[in-house]
Formats: C-alpha cells, structure tokens, sequence
C-alpha cells in the first residue's frame, strides 16, 4: 500500500509552475468572485482522547486552511474554512453566502474521520440538482479514494463524490484552471466538471480519481489519472495569513455566519497556528507513509519566507504560538541553519522576533542531537518545543538512532535552552507493560523520559497505517479486528489509540496497558514533583503539563472505556487479508502509475 515514487526532477512540477496557475486563474478573478466555495475539514468527536484532546480545539487544521488560501489568492474571494469540532451541526446543504449556495464543497479528512466526510456527501446530495462541485481530500484521499464509490444516500441511492484529490493545493487548482475553460455563461462548476469528464478532458490533470465516463454510480468505474508531481519549493505556496481570515467562527449552526471571524478574534479562538516549514524525512520506517507521500523528497521555505510568514501572522492576528508541520526539522542541516539564523535576527516592530513568537516543532532524537549545537540560535529565533518520533528506546521496533543516554542528554541540553523535549512512544505487540531488569517494558520507558526531562508524552498504539510497507503483511496475518460481536470496526479507530491487532496477551490488557503508561507520568505524585524541583528552567511548563495532562487523563479513560469492555466480552473476527478494492480503476495512456502493480485490488487497465 506504499505510493510509488517519481524519479529525480519528474518528482517536482516546474519551478514558479504554482504561481503560474494562481496567476492563469486571477486573470478572471470577475467571474471567479462569484462562485461560492467551502472548505469542510471533517472531524468524529470520538476521537477526542489523548495525546490531542487539549490541542485539537485550539488549531485550525492546516490543510483546510491551505486549500481555502489557496482558492482565496486564485480568485475565488467568496471561500469559507470550516472545522467540524468548531462547527458540529454545520451541513453543507444548509451553507449559504447571501442566499446562495455554495458551488464548490472541498473534503479534508482523514481516515479516522471518514465517516463524518462520508455524511457531507450524503447531506450534499439533498440539494439535487443544485449541489455543489464535491471535491475529496486529504491524508485518507491518496491511498483510498475508491472508498467513496459509492455511497449511500439518505434514501438508499448510489451517490458519491465528483472526484478525489488524491495530493496537494496544486491538484486542485490544476482542475479548477481546465474546468473554467468549459464553464460557459451561467453554467455552474459542476456542469463544467461533467462536460469536461464526459469529453477524457480530466486526463490531463495528475492527481485525480473520477467516475468514468459512461460508467453508473451502481455501478462505478474509476478513472485514475496517476500520481502528482510536488511543488518542490514551499515559498510557493499559499501565505498562512490568507486561510487564517477565512475561519467560520465557532457556533452550533448548521449553515454559515454572514463573515468569517474577524482578524481580532482569531487568536482567542486558534491560538496556535500551524505553519507548513519543511516536508519529508530521510528515514523509512515501515509504519509510516511520509516519505513515500513527499515522493522521498524533503522540502523547505526559504529563510526570507519563513521569516515572512511568522512575521505576517504575528503582526496581523496576534498569535504568538506557531506549530511547523514537519516531519523531521533537522533532516537537513543547510537548510535548517539558514532558517534558524534568519529567524533569530529578525525584527518585528522594535523587538526581536524570537522574543515575541514561540514555534514548536517535530524532529527524531538523532538528528537534533547531531546539530546541537544549532540549539542556541534556534533558542533565540523563537523555539520552544520539540515532539521527538522516539517510538522505542531499545530500538526493539524500529532503530532510528535513539539511544537513552543519547536521549538524556539531548534533553539535558535542551532544558538549558529552555526548549521543551515532547517524547512520542509506540506500544508495540510482544512489549510488556512492565521489565525488572531492562528499558524495553512500556512502563520503564516512559518513567525513564519523565526523569529525563520530558514535558510531555505521547504514546500511540502500532497499528497497520494505510500506505505503509507493513500494511498488506499486518491484514494478511488474520489478526486485525474487523468487528466485535456484530458491531463492525469503524474507521475512527484507526486512530492510533485503540489496539486493532490481537497478539499473545489479551487485547483488553493491551489496552488498558496504554492508559495505565498515560497515567504513571501525569499523576498526583508527578504534579508535586514538578512542583518540587525548581531547578531546570522548565519547571513551570512540567508543572502545567502535568496538571492539564491529569485531566486529559480521565477524559481518555471515559472515552475509551466502551471499547475496553467489548474487547472484554465480545467475540472478536479479523480480516483475512488487506481489504479489497471492489471498484475497477484504469489509467489514461502514459499516466504514472500511483500504486505499486502488487496491490490487491481490480485489474488496473489503460484507458482509452
């Protein structure tokens, strides 16, 4: 279930071939004004819990965000971002943008939140004949498109998407620059997208999964126009501050406030504001579909972007807290150098930058302690916190160069800087909860990061992830769950928080093993601890982890505690292979295949 990957430049679309596009669009910025456009980043509230469910409120998804700049800055100026955990009645067919409907509905979702992108199809199609352009896409979109054909409506029709968007902002505006060719005088989007479906127009466009032309929504067939190319150069990309003032403030409405939040209530409502730094990471582990994803590519900003966009967030909405959405921020040294260096230096008002910005970030254990000595100027350029992918301190898992004493002392060096080391573990099957004479149980790993240093943890349970190398070998070994007495496995718990693959010890055990590993570091005792040792410069940070981790604590205990009892007492079935692929797809002529050839699904043809 790995993507296939590019070779060398044909990984990239032509340097300024992103502003290109833009531009083409902004040229009939007249008619583009007019068309109505939402961007849904769907979210199930059940999968509320830990490690996310302090943060999850407090920042707008970034892709949604960047989808709607994106449409923002090409001329689509009616757009509105909308977060289904701020905005959980909303339905798409209830929108309205002075009376009119929208004309394009985008889908960001994840696997974990299908279900709730499957229901805003489903309510979309109550329009009839006047529903928008339905767009899907998003981390689940380019390793399972063929899940949304087809779905069922509220009657028990075949309804489904009109494509999936199976990569990044470049896709979309690709298809939205083809379709304007084919709108026509008071012909709406999706009348544009079905006379350019029906004519192979869509094949140009790489990137796209569509229904066939002659094909029934009863009975589907799939065109996949092949694997994008990257925009290799971030600085291209939609600026931050656009998508920031197109949020749909928080409410329990199901249609749409007359203006998005004004630029002096962002911040109360996102305080932390996630910014796209650098992408991709030099290791493979076979758990994760990050390099694959960025075609083993690692992308970055450019110092004087970087330096731009923070700046522009900051003195616009006031936000002072910045998550960078990377994958490994110190795979590559240059890089990181000259963006540190640029942010330490930089100025906003008469104040340093760093002073005024605090940026958090994720990185592996080995890459930092490698350039620690960058530490320093990323201290003064604004950084304040670090989430390491440690996984497993025997390296038992995966070994991606962590060692404990490595780890000890990175997070020694960090604290002086007063840089916040944030450990990510991962419980895997045949680790026991508890080890007398070794690091490798769970429970002895995580006290060893608390007294190491760490502020936080996070602990996710290995579960076979979509687009990665392990997924087909976990599903054809007949141990993943697919349902509970008659109750089926949801996609939802495909969330890293529920044990999905039954192993030696029992399930229930296993999960309860994650709770209890959440509970011996954000414990009563770990709070006066905290309170107790003054002498690291982060006390007051470990002292309100540990109070608001407490709480999160029981929160996930509730939360979880249903599935504890049916792993208990319900029969358990499991797959017997990797699911199939129950919708035939073909490729046009020449498209770059997006799958490997091996994976199980209906013969993939060339189309005509």
């Amino acid at each position: 279930m790995e993507l296939n990957v590019r070779k060398g430049d044909d990984r990239f679309v032509p340097p300024g071939a992103y502003r290109e596009l833009e531009a083409s669009l902004s040229r009939r910025g007249h008619e583009l004004s007019e068309i109505p456009a939402v961007v849904l980043s769907c979210f199930d509230s059940s999968t509320r819990m830990l490690p996310f469910v302090l943060y999850d409120k407090f920042m707008f998804p970034a892709g949604a965000r960047t989808i709607a700049g994106a449409l923002y800055q090409a001329g689509f100026v009616r757009t509105r971002a909308v977060f289904q955990l701020w905005n959980p009645n909303f339905r798409p067919s209830q929108a309205r943008f002075d009376a009119k409907a929208p004309e394009l509905l985008l889908l960001s979702t994840m696997q974990m939140h299908a279900e709730r992108a499957y229901e805003a199809v489903r309510d979309a199609w109550t329009m009839g004949e006047d529903r928008p352009l339905i767009l899907v896409g998003g981390p689940k979109a380019p390793h399972e498109p063929h899940h949304f054909w087809p779905l069922r409506g509220r009657h028990g029709q075949a309804i489904a998407p009109d494509a999936v968007i199976t990569g990044e902002a470049y896709i979309l505006l690709d298809l939205l620059n083809l379709l304007m060719g084919y709108r026509g005088n008071g012909r709406s989007m999706r009348a544009a997208f079905e006379h350019a479906r029906k004519e192979g127009a869509l094949q140009s466009v790489p990137g796209l999964v569509y229904l066939e032309p002659g094909a029934t929504l009863e009975e589907p067939a799939l065109i996949d126009t092949g694997l994008q190319r990257l925009v290799q150069h971030l600085d291209e990309m939609p600026h931050e501050v656009t998508g920031l003032g197109l949020l749909e403030r928080p409410h329990r409405g199901a249609g749409l406030r007359p203006a998005p939040l004004d630029d002096s209530a962002v911040r109360s409502h996102t305080p932390i504001a996630s910014i796209l730094l650098t992408q991709g990471c030099k290791f493979n582990c076979p758990y994760c579909p990050i390099p694959t994803l960025n075609q083993k590519s690692w992308r970055f900003r450019s110092p004087e972007s970087t330096v731009h966009e923070l700046r522009s967030v900051y003195e616009r909405f006031r936000i002072k807290y910045f998550f960078g959405t990377d994958d490994n921020f110190f795979n590559r040294r240059p890089a990181t150098e000259e963006m540190l260096t640029a942010l330490a230096a930089a100025t906003t008002g008469s104040r340093r930058l760093g002073a005024k910005i605090r940026i958090a970030t994720e990185a592996t254990q080995f890459d930092t302690y490698k350039n620690r000595d960058l530490l320093p100027v990323a201290a003064r350029a604004g950084l304040f916190a670090i989430w390491f992918g440690i996984e497993d301190l025997t390296a038992e898992l995966v070994n991606k160069g962590q060692k404990p004493a490595v780890t000890a002392e990175l997070f020694r060096i960090l604290h002086q800087h007063k840089i916040s080391p944030m450990a990510m573990i991962m419980f895997h099957e045949g680790q026991p909860y508890h080890t007398r004479d070794s690091l490798y149980g769970l429970k002895n790993q995580v006290n060893f990061l608390r007294r190491a240093g760490a502020i936080s943890i996070q602990c996710t349970v290995h579960t076979p992830a979509v687009g990665t190398r392990e997924y087909e070998t976990t599903f054809k070994s007949g141990r993943v769950l697919r349902q509970l007495g008659n109750r089926a496995i949801s996609s939802s718990k495909f969330d890293g928080n529920h044990v999905l693959v039954l192993g030696s010890e029992p399930a229930w055990k296993r999960q309860l093993a994650v709770l209890r590993a959440y509970s011996s570091f954000y414990n009563p005792l770990n709070f006066f601890r905290a309170y107790r040792n003054k002498d690291t410069r982060l006390w007051k940070r470990r002292l309100g982890y540990q109070a608001v981790g407490m709480m999160a604590v029981v929160w996930t205990a509730i939360k979880i505690a249903p599935y504890v009892f049916r792993l208990m007492f319900l029969r358990a079935s499991c797959h017997d292979g990797p699911p199939d692929w129950n919708v035939p797809i073909r490729s046009p002529k020449g498209a770059f295949p997006r799958m490997p050839v091996n994976v199980r699904a209906k013969p993939v043809t060339e189309a005509a």
